[in-house]
């Protein structure tokens, strides 16, 4: 599965230098910052109930919100849409309850944050 470098908030942990020249998908990366096409981040969850293998579906409300990454235990990572996140409520996947947690450092696009 292939994603890009702001979903994963690459940009907020000064993973991205927005002044160098040319490097494997620096236009789409740019483009993307500056056009603020961001509709999806990686975020830390809580699983309530067994993990979800990576790659499964996250839903809210039977509809798709996202893609479980990884876990371990009780925690995991997901790429959940932003409006989703927005909702303020438990998210879904597997039979799992998850929680999405926003790290102090994340900043969302939204005027809406969890």
């Amino acid at each position: 599965e292939k994603s890009i470098l702001l979903e994963s908030g690459f940009d907020e942990l000064n993973g991205v230098d927005w002044q160098k020249g040319c490097y494997i998908g620096q236009e789409l990366t740019a483009r993307t910052k500056y056009r603020g096409l961001i509709k999806k981040r990686l975020f830390p969850v809580t699983i309530d109930g067994s993990p979800p293998p990576s790659g499964a579906l996250v839903t809210l409300d039977g509809k798709e919100a996202g893609e479980m990454r990884s876990s371990r235990g009780r925690f995991g990572l997901a790429l959940l849409r932003l409006d989703a996140v927005a909702e303020h409520r438990a998210l879904s996947a597997e039979g799992a309850t998850l929680s999405p947690l926003r790290p102090e450092w994340m900043q969302l696009e939204t005027s809406d944050e969890p």
